[in-house]
């Protein structure tokens, strides 16, 4: 008769142990002389460690891209066996950032927050926000957030990228999975600021309903943020 194995622990982001930095993969902070518009390709830990941890056999096995997103990576998750599915948040909010009427009053009145991405919840296994919420003003891209933490399973993973501090603010970016652990970021300069650059208070704020959130800086004055969705279930 045989005996069935004990199920492996749950991947947890707040202990750590469901995907290892990789050790070629060395990612530091934005460094004095970097170009402030860049258009490089720059290692990046927070994806490999995602892609390393999520699993296109476990359900829902769905990547969401909230653009803007492009062929090649449609193309890299498609390969790596999920079912991809686009959806432009920036281009469906760009009227409304426009007209500027988001506040802090719009939000009290919850006009921000009757505001719905057009998907079943706890349907994707990761989103992709890659300079998405980043462009919207704060009280916008809190609602999205939120609407993140809606729509991932649970241990489900955001992986989003925002522009540094030190970065140049009227610059909009597009990243392109090189590989498992390397974005290209192409920048280019537009007519009129965007929203502000971000330090780690503001991301940790705007990602504080996901159970564990971890931000690292770049060399392409990028930050990044991998959180994860509760409930983890395994030891306490």
């Amino acid at each position: 008769m045989s005996v069935k194995p004990p199920d492996a622990p749950t991947r947890d982001l707040r202990r750590r142990d469901y995907a290892a930095a990789h050790e070629s993969a060395v990612v530091t902070g934005a460094q004095a002389g970097d170009d402030l518009l860049p258009n490089r390709a720059y290692p990046s830990n927070l994806l490999w460690r995602m892609t390393k941890a999520l699993d296109p056999d476990k359900a829902p096995g769905r990547i969401l891209d909230l653009g803007p997103t492009n062929n090649a990576n449609i193309q890299f998750w498609a390969e790596s066996g999920f079912d991809v599915t686009c959806h432009d948040l920036f281009t469906h909010e760009s009227r409304r950032v426009a007209e500027g009427d988001i506040s802090p009053l719009t939000l009290a009145s919850d006009t921000v927050r009757k505001l719905r991405l057009p998907f079943e919840g706890e349907a994707f296994s990761a989103i992709c926000a890659w300079n998405v919420l980043a462009r919207l003003p704060f009280v916008l891209a809190q609602q999205y957030a939120r609407e993140c933490h809606r729509l991932l399973a649970p241990s489900g993973l955001l992986h989003a990228i925002f522009l540094d501090a030190d970065g140049r603010p009227d610059t909009r970016r597009q990243y392109r999975v090189q590989d498992r652990q390397t974005l290209q970021v192409s920048s280019l300069a537009v007519p009129r600021p965007l929203p502000t650059s971000w330090i780690d208070a503001e991301i940790r704020m705007l990602l504080s309903r996901f159970g564990a959130c971890e931000i690292q800086g770049t060399p392409a004055h990028t930050r990044e943020a991998l959180a994860q969705r509760e409930p983890v279930a395994g030891p306490s």
